[in-house]
Formats: structure tokens, sequence, C-alpha cells
């Protein structure tokens, strides 16, 4: 896979200077992205999943900076580039979704004129030619009367809605590399089923490679080829999104695993994870995960596990999980 991968993420490592400590949101992360398939990452809030995907635009909240690593698009380090070269990747080779569509859009502008601006930005087209393809663009995402829906102003439009806007916006370039950070948040299931449907639609017409970021496994488990299981900023687990459901690897795969509602099983309440992601201020000694695990033993609380080969295209972080 590595050959073929359009993006390739090499120990990314991601810190926050607090004045009560530094945060590391990423430590040592590493995967390969391929045209046409979709990688999803999960993990619970506060895991480090937003912030990972951040960092491969170059739009970390301040105080953050990565401290370490490489980020490569094709043959070309993102972490080497200046602002105008980073200003020329994104949208037009790397795009992302946002998970709130309300707060990413510009209130002040209709839809179709920042859909337009974003094709503008990136090539030497007319405002009456960007306009035109923005338009365009909304019809193929799907929403009706794109005409007119374009002079709307964001508060004019439903949440399913402004989440095709940014589908489109994110797409109107064709970029090779697209991330969907939580984009079904808040949607009802009909709007949510439809947006997934899109961009399963759209990555096949383009093979665009997607990185899918989700809390939601059921939505995972129904588009993506892979899966990266995060906690606490580190991956304990990777593996073919067939596989990882059929047989999760790492106790906290299968925690969460067990809190998805299943139609063969009757149960008065769901199965919840023990406790909480540790403060990444102070992080444990040993493994990250230790102490909500019912596995674990006095080794595990010594000892913090490396990402290791577990079987073909699977990878674990776990010292009670023989490689």
């Amino acid at each position: 896979m590595p050959h073929e991968a359009i993006l390739q993420v090499r120990d990314l490592t991601v810190s926050f200077a607090t004045d009560l400590g530094v945060v590391r949101a990423a430590d040592g992360v590493s995967f390969d992205l391929s045209p046409g398939k979709t990688l999803a990452l999960v993990g619970e809030s506060g895991c480090g999943k937003s912030m990972t995907a951040l960092s491969l635009l170059d739009l970390l909240p301040s105080p953050g900076r990565i401290e370490s690593g490489e980020i490569l698009i094709g043959d070309k380090n993102i972490l080497n580039m200046d602002e105008a070269e980073i200003d020329e990747v994104r949208g037009q080779r790397i795009a992302m979704i946002f998970q709130e569509p309300m707060s990413a859009l510009n209130p002040v502008f209709c839809v179709g004129d920042q859909i337009a601006e974003v094709l503008r930005v990136h090539f030497a087209t007319s405002k009456t030619d960007a306009w035109d393809a923005a338009v365009k663009m909304m019809q193929r995402v799907g929403i009706a009367n794109a005409p007119v829906r374009a002079k709307n102003y964001p508060h004019q439009l439903s949440g399913g809605m402004r989440q095709r806007v940014m589908i489109a916006m994110a797409l109107i370039c064709k970029p090779d590399i697209l991330i969907a950070d939580e984009p079904t948040t808040a949607l009802d299931v009909t709007v949510q089923a439809q947006i997934l449907d899109l961009m399963m639609e759209m990555q096949a017409e383009l093979g665009t490679a997607i990185l899918f970021i989700s809390h939601d496994l059921g939505v995972v488990s129904e588009i993506a080829d892979d899966v990266m299981v995060m906690y606490a900023g580190r991956i304990v687990e990777r593996s073919p999104a067939a596989t990882l459901f059929g047989a999760p690897l790492h106790p906290y795969t299968l925690g969460l695993l067990q809190t998805l509602p299943r139609m063969d099983r009757r149960v008065a309440i769901l199965p919840a994870l023990p406790g909480s992601v540790p403060d990444l201020r102070a992080l444990p000694k040993g493994c990250r995960f230790s102490d909500r695990c019912r596995l674990a033993e006095d080794v595990c609380q010594q000892t913090d596990p490396e990402l290791k080969r577990a079987g073909a295209g699977r990878s674990v972080a776990c010292l009670k999980v023989a490689p």
C-alpha cells in the first residue's frame, strides 16, 4: 500500500503548551491513505482525532504546533512548505468538511459566492464562470432549486443543506484527498444516510481518498475500507474494517463495539466503557488504557506498548495481544 498512497503521515506529534503542562493531542501518529479508499479514524471525544485532521492542512489553533513528523502529499512534505505553497494545496489537493457547517460558513455571504470563491482562489476563473460552476456543484450534491438556493445565506438553509454546501465547497476543485470530520453530526438519520451516500458517489466518480473522522462506529462500518482506533493521542489499532468489526484485537476497540446497540441482543441498559480518557497533561506511566482495561496486569501499568503488526493488514498496541 505505501507505494500507492497519496497521503503519507509519519510519526506526527502535535502539542499544545498550557499553563498546566504540555498536551500532546497526537503522539507519533502514522498512516497511509490511498486514492479511492476510505480510512476511518475513530475514538472517544478528546482522543485527538480533530487535531490530527487539522494538522494535515496546517490549521492547528493557537498555541498548537507540530513538534515532529512528516505529512507527505505525493513527494512533498507540507511541513516544509511556506504559506503560499500551503494555500495552493488547501482546497486544490486536500480539502476538509468541518464538524459544524453553521460556524464554518460565513454568515454574511450567500452560499453560492462562498463555493465560487474556492474555485476562484485556485484557478483563473471569472466571477460568472465560478458562479455557474458553484450552482452546478450544488445541483450535483443534491440541493434542489440550486440557482435560487445559491443566493441564500447559511441561516436560511437547513442543517442537511448546509452540510451539502460544505461538501460542494470541499469538492469543487476536485481534490485528491477529502477529510470529513464528523460530517453527519447533529443530522437526523435520513439526512445522515443521504450525506454518506453522496460522499461515496462523489468518491466513486472522482477517485477521492477520504479520511473519515467519527465516534459513530455504526456509520464507520458502512463506509470505511480500513479503520484506525485512536486513544489518548495514540493509534492503538488499525485493521481492515470487516476484520476489525468481526474480530477486534485491542480491549479499547472491543469496549467501543460493545456499546453499540444490536438487533440480536435485548438489554435494558447498553454497556458503557468505565472511566474516561486520561488527562493528556499527566498520562499514566504504562499503557494509556490500563486503568480502564479489564485485561490489564501489572506489566501494563509499567510498559507503554508499541503499535506492532498483528496479521495481514492489522496492527495493535497491546501487551496482551501476541503479534
